[in-house]
């Protein structure tokens, strides 16, 4: 598992490609996160869940590659096994060779209720099998002015979700303002540095400078990290602009340009 705060590319997939799609993807994706990785940028790809095992099998051929040119999951159980129907175990994930899962989606607390707890027990159970979770979180309501309430907005989120994980256990933190999910434009960057930057300063304070990574999410695009302050932001989370393997190549080249310590 990564011992330092590495640049980090991920992508969700959601439910727009069918497995056959996923399959025709990954043959112009792979090579993509290979030299991202090559270059000494994370990438990882969060498929639907048919889409995982053919996911891992093209990404995740040594165990090195599990987190550095990983996949992921879009949601995981509190359990390894039981008499859970429908739900899938970090236990199974990892066993596929499954390095990241996504937890806490916007979409997830709003359209199956999720709560913080929730949330809290899947990154748990996530971080205890090996995989790094990738917690969502972002403020529900546009307000430019309010940063200091995004910022604790986001705080009590992090620390909910985080109560039982270790301090020396990986997680990622994808910064997606509500508002700006699904949307044309991204936050304003000067936004986001500043929001992001509170965060930073919080998860120093916990003790997780190195464990912590954050990226942002929330119509994400291209051009946009050139102008993030890599000091607070760690990389990117984009969603439809990367249905295009070569946008996402795009990206990973932004992300190279810039310096990280």
């Amino acid at each position: 598992m990564p011992t330092k705060r590495t640049p980090l590319i991920g992508m969700s997939l959601k439910m727009y490609f069918t497995p056959a799609r996923t399959q025709r993807y990954l043959s112009a994706f792979v090579p993509i996160a290979r030299s991202a990785n090559a270059i000494g940028i994370t990438t990882f790809l969060i498929p639907d869940f048919l889409s995982v095992a053919a996911s891992c099998a093209a990404l995740v051929t040594t165990e090195e590659q599990r987190y550095a040119t990983g996949v992921g999951a879009q949601d995981c159980f509190w359990e390894d096994s039981g008499a859970y129907t429908g739900e899938i175990s970090p236990a199974h994930l990892w066993e596929l060779g499954v390095g990241y899962v996504e937890i806490g989606h916007a979409e997830r607390r709003r359209i199956f209720r999720e709560s913080g707890d929730d949330v809290a027990k899947k990154a748990a159970a996530a971080a205890k099998r090996g995989l790094i979770p990738v917690v969502c979180i972002g403020e529900i309501e546009p307000d430019e002015s309010q940063i200091d309430f995004a910022v604790q907005y986001c705080v009590q989120q992090i620390d909910e979700a985080v109560r039982c994980v270790p301090l020396d256990s990986q997680v990622v933190f994808a910064y997606e303002p509500v508002w700006a999910i699904g949307q044309h434009n991204p936050a304003p960057t000067e936004y986001i540095n500043a929001v992001c930057a509170g965060l930073r300063l919080h998860l120093d304070s916990l003790g997780r400078e190195k464990s912590a990574r954050i990226i942002y999410g929330g119509s994400a695009g291209p051009g946009l990290f050139t102008e993030l302050d890599i000091d607070a932001v760690d990389g990117m989370f984009i969603g439809r602009f990367g249905h295009e393997p070569t946008n996402f190549e795009i990206m990973v080249q932004e992300i190279a340009t810039k310096k990280f310590g």
